[in-house]
């Protein structure tokens, strides 16, 4: 015969009070208990004082979840992430706020390439949660479609998956408008060769180097695009020889002035460690540009000086919890994003002439936010305004550096030389580097 299975106690002194405990510190019936905590007309007075001060000197709380579980409903979000990148730290940290703020409660997991959608998805729908939260473009599996099509489902901060088009709701920033305005910022600054990282199996990747792409030949300027794995710092490194390649493709060195557009800051700031690797100085030698402005804690952006996007990441999942709490047909939502100007670009040369569709969009322009966000410029002609959504203009005799103050800038410590080993005679093979 199998042995006895025994069951697992925990000592009264270690669990919780519950209400048949409150019921006996008070010498009264549980369900007198109920009718007193839950406001129930039924009780005296005298024993409702003293069921409440029983409940006081217990620590008693009510189970609400389990009070939800038998009405039915639950107080629970459930939130499936797919990486640790920094602007996923911020959705969640954004998510844990707004949640608290409408008395729910989150119940995190995730998925990758070892853990599937439908098994993330299963640990959720088992507690009943009310409706879930999605941080991740990867496409689902099939099961994961079928069983996401019985609960109310938000993609956060991404676009919805092709096979969950139409069934799920979606808030993410207008990334092709941002992008527009990296480019034409870019342009304004003098820049005219750019090379266009593009995150390959990624919508937003597809979207955000083809609205750069787009903007740039309407400008006139030249474009390299390089295909790079994924979004983490780890990518930009690996994709570092490509990047270096479409700078210097010939033995002459840089194709002057240019400018390197990371689809979002964790593949800029590996980009970086590859330019300051081949002694290449940013932004006097190579402009740099990111996506997201993780907010400090989350990302060195702000500290690198780094030109990047700003996703509105808590404006991102209180759309999200309204549209899951609204019960309506699933449907897209569309924030504007914010060009964040900072130290890594920098007035090259006179700006790039207007051609083509944008030849009479003014240099003000934002895209469809319409919105800017006063900087400051500094230099050798003094301080002048400049629009953070804006291709702004240089004046006549621009500085050969400009620097954005910025609160969140702060210096970097003088970095040793390092050459790289493949082009010994390179560009900037005879300068010290700069801060960046």
């Amino acid at each position: 015969m199998p042995p006895p299975l025994h069951r697992l106690t925990v000592p009264r002194e270690h669990r919780p009070p519950r209400m048949i405990d409150v019921a006996r510190r008070a010498g009264v019936s549980r369900a007198l208990v109920s009718i007193v905590l839950n406001g129930k007309p039924g009780a005296s007075p005298t024993t409702r004082e003293r069921v409440l001060a029983a409940a006081a000197e217990l620590g008693y709380t009510p189970d609400l979840n389990a009070r939800r579980l038998r009405a039915g409903t639950t107080a629970l979000i459930g939130v499936i992430f797919e990486g640790h990148d920094a602007f996923t730290a911020c959705v969640l940290d954004a998510a844990h706020d707004a949640a608290a703020r409408r008395g729910l409660d989150l119940v995190l997991t995730m998925s990758s390439a070892t853990v599937p959608l439908s098994r993330a998805v299963h640990t959720l729908t088992r507690q009943r949660v009310r409706g879930i939260l999605l941080i991740s473009s990867a496409a689902p599996d099939a099961e994961a479609v079928s069983l996401l099509a019985q609960v109310p489902c938000a993609v956060v901060g991404a676009y919805a998956p092709t096979a969950l088009e139409g069934r799920v709701f979606s808030v993410h920033t207008d990334d092709a408008s941002a992008m527009r305005q990296v480019v034409r910022h870019l342009a304004g600054q003098g820049y005219r060769h750019l090379v266009v990282t593009r995150v390959v199996g990624r919508r937003s990747g597809d979207v955000r180097a083809g609205a750069a792409a787009e903007e740039a030949a309407a400008l006139g300027l030249e474009v390299t695009e390089v295909s790079v794995g994924g979004y983490d710092e780890s990518d930009g490194v690996r994709a570092g020889a490509d990047v270096l390649l479409a700078l210097g493709p010939t033995s002459g060195g840089l194709r002057r002035p240019t400018a390197v557009v990371g689809a979002n800051d964790a593949l800029a700031l590996g980009i970086l460690h590859v330019l300051r690797a081949a002694d290449l100085r940013v932004p006097q030698d190579v402009g740099l540009t990111g996506f997201d402005d993780a907010k400090a804690g989350h990302s060195p952006a702000g500290a690198l000086g780094l030109t990047t996007v700003h996703q509105d990441a808590v404006g991102i999942v209180q759309a999200a919890l309204a549209a899951l709490e609204s019960g309506g047909v699933p449907h897209e939502r569309v924030l504007p994003g914010r060009l964040v100007l900072r130290r890594t670009t920098a007035p090259t040369g006179p700006p790039a002439p207007v051609t083509g569709t944008n030849a009479t969009r003014p240099t003000g322009s934002t895209g469809s936010t319409g919105s800017t966000d006063p900087a400051r410029v500094t230099g050798a002609n003094g301080p002048a305004p400049a629009g953070a959504g804006s291709v702004s203009t240089p004046p006549a005799r621009p500085p050969a550096v400009a620097r954005l103050s910025d609160p969140e800038c702060t210096p970097l410590p003088p970095r040793p030389r390092v050459r790289h080993p493949t082009r010994p005679d390179g560009p900037g093979a005879d300068r010290a580097p700069g801060k960046i």
